[in-house]
């Protein structure tokens, strides 16, 4: 039996802001977060909050822990709505590294407010990050991430906004909402975390965008018609593909990148 004193008070103070109306939809977002148990019913609690309150982008996920709660790399991304192109930016440029809500929530969990963490930046590349963020309509938003030690894991989710967010409104929100999600992500989490492989990193945006297709179960005609480009060049993107994963079939190559954290886009540029 748990004794009472571990247990959490229910916090009303989170509702002090809202209406019935958003007081209702967050209740059912809660419920559907705690019978979450697929990536696709956590992307939809995702979308849930981001549609029901003031945020235009929101996305969660699964990171490996190294030593001192460093970034060891993504064992798992649920993407509800950001930008794809920011996606691959944010992965082929190693922006874990540079981010600085994303280094702050690995190595203080709980609910950060990115307007917050900013005003401290001074750095240029930290300032080149937040700069490249908004041309993306990523200008403020909240984060939230709990970490779970004993399996060298931590697990985020972010939802961000074109407009600046009332923090002292929403952050309290977000944070009750993470641990729901983070149970979530946990339940629906690979059962290993792989090592990320550099190779996959080789990829160009064309060959990530034809190897998203594949996985879709996509021939090399369909493909091509669908990039607009020729059944040839497709199989000579391929080709490079199968050079850089170091694979010999499209099955290896999808499973080879799934494995390794290659984000699952599929809105990129289709230029060459």
């Amino acid at each position: 039996m748990v004794k009472s004193s571990t247990k959490q008070p229910f916090p009303r103070e989170l509702f002090d802001y809202l209406s019935k109306s958003e007081c209702q939809d967050f209740l059912e977002i809660v419920h559907y977060a705690t019978q979450a148990d697929t990536l696709d019913n956590v992307r939809d609690v995702l979308i849930r909050f981001q549609t029901h309150f003031p945020f235009t982008r929101s996305m969660g996920g699964v990171v490996r822990l190294g030593t001192k709660r460093t970034f060891a790399g993504f064992s798992n991304v649920v993407n509800a709505s950001y930008p794809d192109e920011w996606l691959y930016l944010y992965w082929k440029n190693g922006f874990a590294d540079i981010d600085p809500v994303f280094k702050s929530a690995l190595q203080s969990p709980g609910t950060q407010h990115w307007q917050t963490i900013y005003r401290n930046m001074s750095s240029q590349k930290e300032q080149e990050f937040i700069t490249t963020a908004r041309q993306f309509g990523l200008s403020d938003g909240i984060t939230t991430g709990s970490v779970d030690q004993a399996c060298g894991l931590a697990t985020f989710c972010s939802f961000a906004s074109e407009h600046t967010v009332d923090g002292e409104r929403f952050v309290p929100l977000v944070g009750y909402l993470g641990y729901y999600i983070h149970m979530a992500l946990l339940r629906t989490a690979p059962k290993s975390a792989l090592e990320t492989d550099q190779c996959v990193k080789k990829l160009s945006p064309r060959e990530v965008t034809i190897i998203n297709w594949m996985k879709n179960g996509k021939t090399n005609w369909e493909i091509g018609k669908i990039l607009g480009v020729s059944e040839r060049t497709i199989r000579f993107h391929i080709e490079s593909i199968f050079e850089k994963l170091g694979v010999t079939s499209r099955s290896q190559a999808v499973a080879t990148a799934i494995e390794h954290g290659l984000p699952a886009l599929h809105g990129l540029p289709t230029a060459s």
